[in-house]
């Protein structure tokens, strides 16, 4: 298995994957002319000088030995550069009455937009017929290994947003409470319409701060939570350092988990190499292994030295990336 850049001969394959995603995935398109939109983005984004970077995106897919994919996942840069990038922060808020001997305590929900120059994280699914195998360590860890092969493209900071909890209809009981009171749209709606542009969150969406002592039972229980298909993905980025740090999406209350680029322990833990430079111990450890030149790829370890010859496409001096796990 590889990781490689989107290129526009995926297409059919990636809308062939996007089926099996289901609802609740909608940052995968269902349509071509989607795809071809996301890929033209990848593709400029790889090939622009690093004196012209704006806002990137990075999309990278799983490809099997037998040249289908199984997997996809994206980086996104420099959020709010083109349009504000919100989130709920969730404090706490303390009043005092102390001629009637009351005190309250109370959480509190405020939009903001703490993220802004962040790099994203996303757009992770794997194929559930061919899950294991480390496949989701490779697919979600690919993009450390990137970040750490090309750190000028990237800023500082890291965040990433876990599916929040939705019902077996999809159904969003935060979305019920609070989005729906104002979009006066279906989450699932909402949601896509975000991918294309965030101004109507800004335009819509309350700005006093909501005390979700207000809300219902039901919403109140999934602020933070994260949906049980999402959680194997967080606990892939707890590993590396990810935190939740009481930041929660606008729709669905799921938690932002978040983390300072260089303490993320596979980019600290990476070093410059060739295939000639790494020893018969080190191919039979647990690690990634980057092909960091023009024709970027990851594959994993334990891997044989003619294997990843192969499959990295090497000659002895092309330049490489080996983080242990």
């Amino acid at each position: 298995m590889i990781i490689r850049p989107a290129r526009k001969t995926d297409i059919d394959k990636l809308m062939t994957l996007a089926a099996k995603a289901g609802q609740g995935m909608t940052t995968l398109p269902k349509d071509e002319a989607a795809w071809h939109e996301r890929i033209d983005a990848s593709l400029t984004s790889f090939a622009r000088p690093l004196d012209d970077l704006t806002a990137e995106t990075y999309l990278l897919v799983m490809e099997e030995a037998d040249g289908t994919l199984s997997g996809v996942s994206a980086i996104y840069t420099n959020l709010g550069h083109g349009q504000p990038f919100y989130s709920y922060r969730l404090s706490k808020h303390a009043a005092r009455a102390p001629e009637i001997g009351v005190r309250c305590e109370a959480s509190v929900l405020s939009l903001v937009n703490d993220f802004h120059g962040y790099a994203e994280i996303g757009t992770l699914f794997l194929d559930p017929a061919i899950r294991g195998g480390g496949r989701g360590t490779l697919l979600s860890y690919s993009r450390f290994m990137l970040m750490a092969a090309q750190r000028e493209r990237f800023g500082p900071q890291v965040m990433a947003e876990m599916r929040g909890w939705t019902d077996a209809e999809g159904r969003s009981p935060f979305w019920e409470a609070v989005g729906r009171k104002f979009f006066k749209l279906d989450f699932a709606e909402a949601d896509a319409r975000s991918g294309v542009s965030n101004r109507f969150i800004a335009d819509l969406m309350p700005k006093v701060p909501i005390y979700t002592e207000l809300l219902p039972d039901e919403a109140q229980k999934v602020i933070g939570l994260t949906h049980d298909k999402t959680r194997p993905a967080r606990a892939l980025l707890e590993k590396q350092g990810f935190r939740f740090r009481n930041q929660v999406d606008v729709f669905d209350a799921g938690p932002c988990m978040e983390a300072d680029l260089e303490n993320i322990p596979l980019i600290r833990g990476a070093r410059a190499c060739t295939v000639g430079d790494l020893t018969d111990a080190e191919l039979g450890t647990r690690a990634l292994i980057a092909r960091t030149d023009g024709d970027f790829r990851v594959t994993q370890a334990p891997v044989g030295r003619d294997a990843l010859t192969e499959v990295l496409d090497l000659s002895t001096d092309t330049p490489l990336l080996f983080s242990p796990l």
